[in-house]
């Protein structure tokens, strides 16, 4: 089971939503592939375990003695487990303890840039009187990762060596292991002090809502449409296609909603709109001025056939 799941922070989550609807300075554009491709590595590592046995612990970031981030956090049988998650692809030659890649790329000692992580999670537990043994590893988990002249480490793992991990997690999660990944939950710190959001203009962004699946631009919704369907599959229905837009404008305006702007984001009509809206949200302002805040229970479940989905207010 896991414990607590990827939260994006809040740089994150507006990078990854203004991505695609403006163009973003080097900087955000460079943080944004980088980002991108490290939360994709992680989402395949959580799916190949997240069945296993274990008590688990997806995205960690902790103050202590400085800033410092944990991938996956895994226990079983007595140790508690450490995976850094790397996501490159291409060929890298093995050189002075780096990966170097054809394009002279660089990994740096890959051992060394988890070993102060590994030291400060053993202070971190013997200061809580988490009694495990902790192993660090680095898990190079693209298949399309290649290295050449590298003998191998024993904290080094590849795509290859992954069913070993997932083979190796059979014992069921208990009472103690629960309260000590809870326990270490409880001091993450969901932003980085490294983070600072550049707001972009709201007025010059693309519109339109993102699959909650694949993050690809939905179209939007025609006449009387019910739902409509994502080319990868997912369904989104009219009352969850105004929360997530809600939730889209909120983000990326910093500011109240108004019903004329979740029309643009999704194409359905102003009365539907209205009647979802006056449901679950606060209002402010009067007639053509009425705008949308979030509630004080800015939370929902909707029930649609046997999906149940729950929303949270930005």
């Amino acid at each position: 089971m896991f414990v607590k799941t990827y939260e994006p922070s809040s740089y994150v989550k507006y990078l990854f939503e203004v991505q695609g609807r403006i163009t973003l300075d080097d900087f955000d554009e460079a943080q944004y592939k980088r980002l991108y491709s490290g939360y994709i590595g992680e989402k395949q590592f959580y799916e190949r375990i997240k069945n296993c046995g274990g008590t688990k612990l997806w995205d960690l970031r902790l103050n202590y003695h400085g800033e410092v981030q944990y991938d996956f956090l895994v226990i079983h049988h007595g140790y508690l487990f450490h995976f850094d998650i790397k996501n490159f692809s291409g060929h890298y030659a093995f050189i002075d303890n780096n990966f170097v890649s054809e394009q002279n790329y660089v990994i740096k000692d890959p051992i060394s840039q988890f070993k102060g992580a590994h030291i400060k999670l053993k202070q971190f537990c013997m200061k809580h009187n988490l009694d495990y043994k902790i192993l660090s590893y680095a898990v190079f988990i693209n298949p399309d990762f290649i290295v050449t002249g590298f003998n191998g480490h024993s904290h080094i793992i590849f795509h290859k060596d992954i069913d070993r991990i997932v083979n190796a997690l059979i014992k069921p999660p208990n009472d103690v292991d629960i309260s000590a990944l809870t326990t270490l939950s409880k001091f993450h710190k969901k932003d980085s002090k490294h983070e600072r959001i550049y707001y972009y203009p709201f007025q010059d962004m693309k519109k339109g809502i993102k699959c909650p699946s694949c993050k690809n631009f939905l179209r939007s919704f025609q006449n009387k449409e019910r739902r409509i369907i994502c080319e990868c599959g997912r369904r989104v229905s009219k009352q969850e296609a105004v929360h997530i837009a809600f939730d889209t404008i909120a983000l990326l305006k910093q500011s109240h909603v108004k019903t004329s702007e979740i029309v643009d984001f999704t194409g359905i009509g102003k009365t539907t709109i209205k009647k979802i809206m006056s449901k679950n949200y606060a209002s402010i302002g009067k007639t053509c001025g009425k705008a949308y805040i979030a509630s004080e229970h800015a939370s929902f479940i909707l029930k649609e056939k046997h999906d149940e989905y729950t929303y949270k207010i930005v």
